[in-house]
């Protein structure tokens, strides 16, 4: 029941169950105005859709949904008895809903006690509106400017001139409109890319009454901007007009024109548009503002409740391609799955209000088929809340058997107790939430409710620079995207039918345990879509955080240069290549030569390193960036000449070319990790553009306010225990057999290239092959050691081997921060967050403890264990950019639809204590042989999971075995304490028996 603008998809009637959730009309107030109206942009009445008139249209649907359907609808499963008895086939649109006397009536509504949506909504926007309003743009809130200026953590890099911004300044001086490096990814988006300054625009979806709108505008005046373009779409022209004339009236000055309120500080205007309609014109830049600033799209009201699950994804992912650009923003409201007593009471007060506006829905519609054909009197207002599906349904009920001659000379049958749909409204997990954003490409910057009114979430998201989708799902959605699930199969899982359950181990579970997940990430040969999101975010971070200044430093002692891994990627991707297809020659042997292998010499003593390239000492003997770039660039289309190849037939493929193409794609998303943890040790690292800054005075508040919900400390150090069992490690992957394996019909498709080698699941030569491993009873704390708790260890001790994650400061409340690539945060701030340190350093801690370190089969364990904290890939998790920092550690909870959220580590990798050696069955890698074998040197430990700057296909191989020197202090790893069966002191909090 929350309106908004009508989208132009058409209502769809299908059957077990239909897809018949029609958007609805925008909120509307049934007072009137005698404002002037207000200049609208038309997109509607010259369209296909203005052609004919809204009642003509609404007149259409209505005689169609009374016809029916040939088959029944059942909301829910054809198995469950209860939801057979709530089977209709016919259907009425919610657009009837909001005549005049409807729209009276719906004001009436939000206002009654039990119906918390609007109250909830206008609460969050009253109390936290300021905050909002700047984070709708990227600009952090004065409280965070204060706390860094407190904490004397200002960031000021030397050069702020990113080698992009070089680039594209070289290009334009050209004059002929090309670009020395080629058109790569990134260059393409160089025209599009927006700044934080200049003046924002916020377009309003549905923008109905603004009665909610109107405190978020008021915050929109002390922004550090200008002015705010502000554009409400709607549908509904006239109310369009009345309620931006009301808003002019309340919030204008003496110093505004007709079109500016808040004296000059917003400028409103208005769409007179469908959805579809508005989206087109945003995304063509078709509005006044500067195309260059910053926009918002606003969602409001819960609206994406109208739509079911899956179309609620695809919308937000159309909103996604459509109308954003990188760094841009969209603010939602969704409600949560609340209590059933709650969201009944909401849809069905004591007063009867909602029943006085349903029934007036049905003499509405009357009226448009002109009169006597439907009379109120014979029907009811019928309703439940589907607690499975998370959805709220309204009916109209026959009273009695039925005839009824409709206009165009058909007559509709009605029996006794038969339903006619009216309305649906979904309501949403956290699961399902951010399931849906995964899909729709988009990061959650923040989320606000209130203490007041826990039931509702306005959502910030941003487009980001580039978007790895999880390997799994909270719900398992995708399974049933991508394998087809039958319905009855989705119906029989434990979730809704549009987001089959993953088989989450829930102890609230009811009934038969759903079958275990299946991952949707495929390890085999990498898509373009992939090979374009890795060269993508590759590009963000080596050209957005890097100025021609910070190019030929070293941010740590132990690696190259950084424009050494700019020449590097592209060289091990040639090389490579090259040793499989040996009818290619290098594109350039020099390059080849200085940047084939990178450096990882011993912490303690660093003459001493594996064997390497051997690369200029002085900087002017380095190749110019604008040269590695056009290097780059020669070898990006050679990868794809060789998919072309494959598609028409010159080539074949072969499980080992497969593997190649995999292996030089992780291998960029390892090593854009490996550039990440040195620049965060830089002074002059730039924050990576397109990326909204942190707002960490607000974060750190929820952040506070999560762990006290959660148990604080206590929660966070309780045990939990494992019994004495086996655990497998690794998996078989063989790359002697990779010759054999081929393709035996040509394809551009790689999912059926895949398929016809088998589904390949490519890893490194540590992951093969297979091998049980024995662990011991034992005990692991919850959560990894954080921030303030590792303090306490240095203050208890006496010691000052503070992390390199950590940097002194002269602070009053705290000797460090702690390290970003956004500058250094105070210790308040991060005092959660996982620490980061060296292995030896961890190992201490532990010892501290009275504990150790887990070996590798143990963490494996209990990363395998689904009810955990676990760094897997998820959304939700913090891997995959989803943050571009840590975060505190999440435990894990019960969500709104009764299933287990796991919880997960806060987004580092894990030490363990077990040395990375050789072991039985081990054998180097044909293609890259001293991958592993230069590092058993009993230095290196083996470490597990992924950080925040980990990709999903490296965070959601469970097999993965990375490694570092134990006193490696740079990389994003931390750790958590473990205690054997017999030194235990706690109880386990909850057991995980695995």
């Amino acid at each position: 029941m929350a309106p908004v603008a009508t989208s132009t998809a058409p209502e769809q009637l299908s059957t077990l169950p239909s897809s018949d959730a029609t958007p609805k009309k925008s909120t509307k107030s049934a007072s009137s105005s005698s404002g002037k109206a207000h200049p609208l942009i038309d997109l509607y009445s010259g369209s296909s859709e203005g052609q004919q008139s809204q009642t003509d249209t609404l007149r259409a649907e209505i005689l169609h949904g009374l016809k029916g359907s040939k088959t029944s609808i059942v909301p829910g499963s054809t198995e469950d008895a209860e939801d057979v008895k709530w089977a209709y086939n016919k259907t009425l649109p919610t657009m009837i809903l909001y005549d005049e006397e409807g729209l009276r009536l719906y004001d009436e509504l939000v206002n009654v006690p039990e119906y918390y949506l609007w109250n909830a909504e206008t609460s969050i926007l009253q109390q936290h509106g300021a905050e909002i309003a700047h984070r709708l743009f990227g600009l952090q809130t004065p409280a965070t400017h204060d706390l860094l200026r407190k904490d004397n953590a200002q960031h000021t890099p030397q050069d702020t001139r990113r080698v992009c911004e070089e680039l594209n300044s070289q290009q334009k001086a050209n004059g002929n409109g090309h670009s020395t490096v080629g058109e790569s990814a990134f260059n393409s988006r160089l025209s599009s890319a927006q700044s934080a300054g200049g003046s924002p625009t916020l377009v309003e979806l549905g923008a109905g009454s603004l009665r909610k709108t109107i405190h978020l505008l008021r915050a929109l005046k002390d922004l550090p901007v200008p002015q705010t373009h502000y554009y409400a779409l709607d549908l509904d022209k006239a109310e369009l007009n009345r309620t931006l004339s009301d808003l002019h009236q309340q919030l204008a000055t003496s110093a505004d024109d007709p079109n500016t309120v808040l004296s000059g500080k917003v400028d409103i205007r208005g769409i007179w548009a469908t959805y579809d309609q508005g989206l087109d014109l945003v995304g063509r830049d078709g509005l006044d503002a500067a195309e260059s600033a910053r926009r918002c799209l606003m969602w409001l009201g819960s609206s994406i409740g109208n739509f079911e699950r899956r179309d609620a994804a695809e919308f937000l992912k159309k909103c996604a391609d459509t109308a954003l650009r990188p760094g841009d923003t969209m603010l939602v409201g969704i409600d949560r799955r609340n209590t059933p007593r709650d969201v009944e009471l909401a849809y069905n007060d004591p007063a009867g209000v909602t029943r006085s506006f349903i029934m007036n829905g049905l003499k509405h519609a009357d009226r448009l088929l002109g009169g006597n054909v439907l009379s109120s009197a014979r029907f009811e207002y019928h309703d439940r809340y589907n607690v499975l599906e998370g959805r709220h349904e309204s009916y109209y009920r026959s009273l009695e058997e039925q005839d009824h001659s409709l206009p165009d000379g058909s007559t509709v049958h009605l029996a006794a107790g038969e339903l006619i749909h009216i309305e649906r409204s979904y309501k949403y997990s956290e699961r399902e939430t951010l399931d849906a954003l995964d899909h729709a490409g988009l990061r959650v910057v923040q989320k606000w409710s209130t203490p007041s009114s826990p039931h509702y979430d306005l959502w910030l998201l941003e487009k980001p620079p580039f978007h790895f989708e999880s390997t799994r799902l909270c719900t398992g959605w995708r399974q049933s995207l991508s394998q087809g699930l039958s319905v009855a199969q989705a119906h029989n899982s434990n979730g809704s039918h549009e987001y089959d359950a993953d088989g989450g181990a829930s102890s609230l579970a009811v009934g038969p345990r759903p079958q275990p997940h299946i991952s949707w990430g495929s390890w085999g040969i990498p898509t373009a879509s992939e090979w374009s999101k890795v060269w993508s975010s590759w590009d963000t971070i080596t050209l957005t955080m890097i100025s021609r200044k910070l190019l030929h430093q070293k941010p740590i002692d132990l690696r190259h240069i950084c424009l050494f891994y700019i020449g590097h990627i592209p060289a091990f991707v040639d090389i490579m290549l090259l040793k499989t297809l040996p009818d290619l020659k290098a594109i350039d042997e020099h390059y080849n030569a200085i940047f084939e292998r990178g450096i990882d010499p011993h912490v303690d003593d660093p003459t001493q390193c594996h064997a390497h390239s051997e690369v200029p000492q002085r900087e002017e003997d380095w190749p110019r960036v604008e040269e590695i770039l056009a290097y780059r660039e020669l070898v990006m289309r050679r990868v794809e000449d060789i998919y072309h190849d494959v598609a028409s037939g010159k080539r074949s493929m072969d499980r080992r070319l497969a593997r190649t193409l995999r292996m030089a794609m992780e291998h960029i998303e390892l090593h854009q990790e490996t550039l990440l943890y040195m620049l965060a040790q830089s002074p002059n690292t730039l924050p990576p553009k397109d990326v909204s800054p942190p707002d960490w005075a607000s974060l750190s508040r929820v952040w506070d306010q999560q762990d006290a919900r959660q148990g604080g400390q206590e929660a966070r150090e309780a045990l939990l225990y494992f019994k004495a069992d086996k655990v497998d490690l690794g998996h078989n992957d063989d790359d002697e057999e990779d010759f054999d394996i081929r393709t035996t019909k040509v394809s551009d498709d790689v999912s059926s290239l895949n398929a016809q080698l088998a589904q390949p699941e490519f890893g490194w030569d540590n992951e093969t092959p297979v091998r049980k491993v024995q662990t011991g009873a034992f005990s692991i704390m919850a959560t990894p050691v954080n921030n303030e708790q590792y303090a306490s260890f240095l203050k208890a001790t006496g010691s000052s081997d503070y992390p390199s994650s950590w940097i002194e400061t002269a602070s009053s409340t705290s000797p460090y921060s702690v390290r970003t690539v956004f500058g250094p945060v105070p210790m308040s701030v991060a005092r959660l967050w996982p620490v980061q340190g060296s292995g030896s350093q961890l190992r201490k801690y532990a010892a501290w403890k009275g504990g150790r370190l887990p070996t590798h089969a143990e963490l494996r364990r209990f990363l395998d264990a689904s009810t955990s904290p676990q760094c897997v890939d998820r959304p939700g998790t913090n891997v995959g950019f989803r943050n571009w920092h840590p975060v505190p550690a999440d435990l894990p909870r019960v969500d709104g639809d009764g299933l287990v959220i796991p919880g997960h580590n806060g987004g580092v990798w894990e030490w363990t204590s077990t040395a990375f050696m050789d072991y039985p069955g081990f054998r180097a890698s044909a293609l890259y042989p001293a991958y592993s074998a230069d590092f058993f040197d009993g230095k290196h430990d083996v470490v597990l999971g992924g950080s925040w700057a980990t990709t999903p296909s490296v965070a959601g191989r469970r097999t993965v075995c990375n490694t570092y020197q134990r006193e490696y202090p740079y990389s994003f790893i931390g750790g958590r304490v473990l205690f054997d069966e017999e030194t235990t002191v706690k109880g386990p909090r909850s057991p995980v028996r695995k």
